[in-house]
């Protein structure tokens, strides 16, 4: 492995990525356009993926990169189709193939997807050929990505990790995700809001296990497809109740009805600690005092 273009490296998971590089010395460089926070400093192109001709004026800085690690994508989007559709599309879809025509020496791809692209889980735990029916935007738009990024692998005879994220947590920065939601209410002494009864699992990702999944992957470059998700399957009642301990309160949640089925979303994991040799390592209760201490440190 030569060099390694990381893209969204000042996101949300980029971040921590960048530090985990630095850290073991990889030699990279990386691609966003937002500037760096709270992290090393490294070779950074403010480059919208989105725009072709600019991508075109760093051709001859891209040509040495070997290794792709693809994070950028666009998330916070509306879940109207006819409303984020074609953004989520301009970003997710397009961004990605007007990067890779410009990588030409590309051997290897570390495409970040997610749990999303299954849609509702017909079973449970979720394995990788289970069919892939989006109910979402981000999710539809991740598993076209997936498509055609899988063409060009075929086509160009690069290699390519497909990583389909469980939701990940312990971000440095507010998100929608039930744990950090959960922990800024309570912290407030405010009743976490929960549909249906609380008894649906998931098994949530701790984002240091995402980067060991992503630094597994491009270490291996093993070919496939690989659901990455934590080793515990909490309900919601049971996120409530850890960080009532953890916090030292006694908050009860506040339930609220919903038309929608919930259902549990556990994914199977197995292939991964197969294939890519990743173990998750963080508990949820350890990933939740994590989030606690990030949350009082950064106050969202």
């Amino acid at each position: 492995m030569n060099k390694i273009l990381v893209t969204g490296a000042t996101g949300q998971i980029g971040r921590f990525l960048v530090r985990r590089l630095t850290e073991n010395k990889e030699n990279f460089s990386g691609i966003d356009i937002r500037p760096p926070e709270n992290s090393p400093k490294f070779e950074l192109f403010n480059i919208p993926l989105n725009n072709k001709i600019e991508i075109k004026r760093y051709a001859e800085n891209l040509k040495e990169y070997d290794t792709l690690i693809h994070l950028a994508s666009k998330i916070d989007i509306d879940p109207d189709v006819m409303k984020s559709g074609i953004s989520s599309i301009d970003l997710n879809i397009s961004g990605t193939l007007n990067l890779i025509e410009f990588l030409p020496n590309l051997q290897h791809i570390c495409f970040t997807s997610t749990y999303m692209v299954y849609g509702k889980p017909k079973t449970n735990p979720v394995k990788e050929d289970h069919p892939t029916e989006p109910t979402t935007v981000y999710g539809a738009s991740k598993l076209a990505t997936e498509k055609f990024l899988e063409v060009f692998s075929q086509q160009h005879n690069v290699s390519l990790t497909i990583l389909r994220l469980m939701g990940v947590y312990d971000l440095e920065k507010p998100h929608t995700q039930a744990i950090p939601l959960f922990i800024q209410l309570m912290a407030n002494d405010q009743k976490p809001i929960i549909f249906g009864d609380g008894e649906i699992r998931r098994n949530h990702l701790h984002v240091e296990d995402a980067i060991d999944a992503i630094l597994a992957s491009i270490k291996n470059r093993k070919q496939g497809i690989f659901n990455i998700g934590g080793i515990d399957s909490p309900s919601n009642l049971e996120l409530v109740d850890i960080i009532n301990k953890k916090m030292k309160k006694a908050i009860k949640p506040d339930f609220q009805k919903t038309e929608d089925v919930q259902h549990d979303f556990i994914t199977d994991i197995s292939k991964a600690q197969e294939k890519l040799g990743f173990k998750p390592k963080i508990t949820i209760e350890e990933g939740i005092s994590k989030t606690i201490t990030r949350f009082e440190h950064n106050k969202w």
